[in-house]
This record gives structure tokens, sequence and C-alpha cells, in this order.
């Protein structure tokens, strides 16, 4: 399987997790926890990231990202390499700490922010860790909930806006929320095609940013495609349409929009050779052959 591509551009909002080595554990004790926290405030403030959420758990991390400068790849490669170095001198250990690939998922601010956010700091409870996520202090929870001061590296009123424009009244409504979804499925299942979380029209928007032709090729076809419409879109499924303009809808799903000729044709409940032979009839028409 393809490689899922970086995309990267400004104002883009991610939910990255970055996993120790074959998932081994890389925080054992509060010199650790407070170690990253120090590394990752440094790169969000040198990579001038909106840090959102986050929750450091045993054998990985969760942080919640918006970069408006479009510099997801370098921070994060600064951040775990400054995390590595420190974790194989303190453990006098040489090689990989943390797996290369991590995962990022770009968000859709406007229908996934909210389900994302809740989802890290809820991983302790999840796990069993803690019963409460404020009893978790390792995550974003407990500023954002007003339990403590917010630290100069975490944005909450982005957050917090979404419940009221009372802060207190929003911190209480934002614990409602997050106990809320506890015994939810994470929003991760949902992702399309490797790296989205989001509407069709998000993936669409989002894809056309790589504007680098060369670049744009390097992405796997199974997320160039994501943004395609539906067959039932581009068929108007539901509405009658003339035989003429049917047609062309064929040879704008195949041609334009990649979809097989098997597919179209399941679709349309329509066999695949006459699709094909009507394809090239068509040809030889705008051709001017017979």
């Amino acid at each position: 399987m393809a490689r899922p591509l970086r995309i990267q551009y400004p104002g883009a909002m991610y939910h990255i997790i970055s996993r120790g080595i074959g998932r081994m554990t890389i925080f054992h004790n509060e010199k650790d926890w407070t170690k990253f926290i120090s590394f990752m405030a440094r790169v969000i403030k040198k990579y001038n990231w909106i840090c959102h959420a986050y929750c450091l758990m045993g054998t990985h991390y969760h942080i919640f990202l918006e970069t408006p400068d479009a510099n997801m790849v370098p921070g994060m490669k600064q951040l775990n390499q400054f995390y590595s170095q420190f974790y194989n001198w303190k453990y006098q250990r040489v090689g990989p700490v943390l797996q290369g690939r991590y995962k990022a998922w770009l968000v859709d601010r406007k229908e996934k922010f909210l389900d994302n956010s809740r989802y890290i700091v809820n991983n302790p409870v999840e796990a069993n860790l803690v019963q409460h996520p404020s009893d978790w202090p390792w995550s974003s929870y407990r500023a954002t909930r007003g339990v403590e001061k917010v630290p100069g590296y975490l944005e909450t009123d982005f957050l917090l806006s979404h419940f009221s424009s009372s802060r207190k009244k929003a911190q209480t409504m934002y614990e409602d929320f997050v106990l809320a979804g506890i015994v939810m499925e994470s929003p991760l299942l949902e992702a399309k095609n490797q790296i989205f979380l989001g509407s069709d029209s998000f993936i669409a928007d989002a894809i056309q940013h790589v504007e680098n032709a060369d670049l744009l090729s390097d992405i796997p076809k199974v997320q160039k495609l994501a943004a395609r419409p539906s067959l039932e879109s581009i068929f108007e499924t539901g509405s009658i349409i003339s035989k003429e303009i049917r047609n062309l809808k064929i040879k704008e799903a195949y041609e334009k929009h990649r979809y097989t000729l098997r597919e179209i044709g399941q679709h349309l409940q329509l066999n695949a050779d006459y699709l094909s032979r009507l394809l090239i009839d068509m040809r030889k028409r705008s051709e001017g052959r017979t």
C-alpha cells in the first residue's frame, strides 16, 4: 500500500499520533513526560503552530494542531528528534525511539474538530488508566476545563467558543461533552482514504492546495479519487435525465473522474462491454469519423 502523502497548506489542521518503535514504552516517569512537553512547547513556538489539544500516553502521544505556515512535517521531524535524543541519552541506548512514519490525519474544522479534540483527551479513560480525564495530568484536558492554568503553548479559546461565550459556562459544557464521548467510537474510524477526516468538499479543497503538478502525481491514487463526486451525484440519482445526457455523464465519470466501466455499469445496471462500445462511438463522432 502506498504511503499517504503529507499534505501541507496554511491553516491545515491535523490529528497526529506518534508511537514508540515496536510500540515500546516511551514515557516511563514524570521527567520523561515533562521533558517531552518542554520540547513540544519549543516546537510549537518555533513553527508558529496552534495546539488545540494533546495527550501523552505510555507508548504514544496525540497532538491536535493547526499550522498557519504549512510546516507540519519539519516541525514533527524536529519534535521527534529532540525527544529521541533525550530518551537515548537518558536510557543509554541507540537506535530509533519513535516510528518514523507517524500518522497525521487532515481534519475538517467545521465537522470534525470537536470529535477529535474530545477523543484525544479521553484516551487515558478508554485505556482504563483513570476514571476521569481530569485525573490524567499529561493531557490538555485540565487546562481546557479550567482546573489548572492554560500554558502558553496551548490554545483553548477556539475550542471553548463552540460551547458558550461565557468561559466558565463553556468549560462546564466542555466537560459534559468530553464525558459523553467516552462511550463513542473513535472518529479516526471515519477516516477516508487513510488521511482525511471530513466531508467530500473538504477533501476536494485539501487536494486543491497541492498546486505543484509533480507533487500531485505523488499522491496515492486512492487519495486523489477521494475527492471525486459520487456516481449518485454525477447521474443525479432519483432524477429523470435523457439518454443523451446520461451518455455524456458516462463519459464524464469514466474520463474525468476515473470510475471504471464496471463501477459505472453496476450503478446504471448496464453491461461494461456496452459502455465500452458506447464510449468508442462517442469518441468517433467527436472526431468526425463514422
